[in-house]
């Protein structure tokens, strides 16, 4: 019995432990929760499959952007969803990135929505988007266009920006009709 008493603080203190260091891991230093994942399938240049620690894989729709469709399904094949399809192949597929969510976790098709981290950001601010989160790149190369669901608006002045710095500068699809393009071709 007293044996019995003398392991059970030992076990507490390795489970605070351990427990510490799992939330440490899913805490970014800019005080943001994020879930490490890993890209296993790309379906077009805004939506990829993801594995989560535990094995399960969900469908993950990128919140703020709407990148042009590749699927017949999904309206048929737009101008530039090629490009934007492969370009998200070559940027995360089969890699471990960090999620983000916001206020709402799934939409109308049951998909996880969220923002894509490539690395952990240090803090919330302009230059750390545009070095780290894929939503951002997707509209700063001009592969996609912002696009914005309410409540889901943590960055939508961030996005904003971009896309209009992407449309000044005719980038991606914004240079499919000769660089004046205002709204994105259909």
């Amino acid at each position: 019995m007293q044996k019995m008493f003398r392991t059970i603080p030992f076990l507490l203190l390795i489970f605070l432990v351990v427990g510490s260091c799992i939330i440490a891991e899913n805490n970014s230093p800019a005080n943001i929760d994020l879930v490490q994942v890993r890209i296993t399938r790309v379906v077009d240049g805004d939506t990829a499959y993801a594995r989560f620690a535990n094995g399960r894989e969900e469908k993950v729709r990128f919140i703020g952007v709407d990148a042009p469709e590749i699927s017949e399904s999904a309206g048929g094949l737009e101008p530039y969803g090629t490009e934007a399809a492969k370009f998200t192949r070559r940027q995360i597929d089969g890699n471990n990135i960090w999620l983000e969510f916001d206020v709402e976790e799934r939409d109308q098709y049951d998909r996880l929505l969220a923002y894509l981290w490539l690395a952990i950001p240090e803090e919330i601010n302009d230059s750390e988007i545009r070095a780290k989160m894929f939503n951002a790149h997707l509209l700063l190369e001009g592969y996609a266009s912002q696009v914005t669901f309410p409540p889901n608006t943590r960055y939508v002045k961030y996005f904003s920006r971009f896309t209009t710095e992407a449309r000044k500068a005719n980038r991606g699809l914004w240079n499919l009709s000769g660089g004046n393009n205002n709204t994105r071709p259909e």
